[in-house]
């Protein structure tokens, strides 16, 4: 049987120290967001890159830490409610959402991704699905997971953009 775990602190004083947090984390998105014209002119690395592969390992490492923690702790639903719905959430709420917020603010955008893109997201989550559908895991569906990623950075990495439709 699993013990009933204590607050560490007050719903006051976690609600506060949530309130702060988020400010200062809009302001320090707003810095980054800023940053990545004059990273790419610098790099030479494309925006598809920095905005699928870059700014979600950087913009979710405490979310990545506290599945890590949560696996650790061998507290896998949590670890994997952490992990997929995440996923799901940018996929099913996020992304639509900013597409019509962008039609509302006269931004042209669209959920029309290209060819390669589709495959690749295809392949990403069918990889997640099969490994997640059976309760018991090993090390070979961890580095599968692992490689899957990685073989969709190398994608992205040597995908030809054209900067300017964008």
């Amino acid at each position: 049987e699993e013990e009933e775990e204590k607050p560490e602190m007050s719903l006051k004083s976690a609600m506060l120290y949530l309130a702060m947090i988020t400010i200062l984390i809009s302001i320090l998105s707003g810095f980054l967001v800023g940053s990545i014209d004059g990273f790419c002119t610098s790099t030479g690395v494309s925006k598809t890159f920095v905005g699928l592969i870059i700014l979600p390992v950087v913009g979710n490492a405490v979310e990545h830490m506290t599945a890590v923690r949560s696996a650790m702790n061998n507290k896998m639903d949590l670890a994997m409610g952490v992990a997929v719905g995440s996923s799901t959430q940018i996929s099913l709420f996020v992304a639509p959402l900013t597409v019509i917020i962008g039609w509302y603010m006269g931004k042209p955008m669209t959920l029309n991704f290209p060819q390669y893109e589709i495959v690749l997201y295809v392949l990403s989550v069918l990889v997640v699905a099969i490994s997640i559908s059976y309760p018991k895991s090993n090390w070979l569906e961890g580095s599968v997971l692992i490689t899957t990623y990685c073989l969709i950075a190398i994608g992205f990495w040597y995908e030809k953009v054209d900067e300017t439709a964008i």
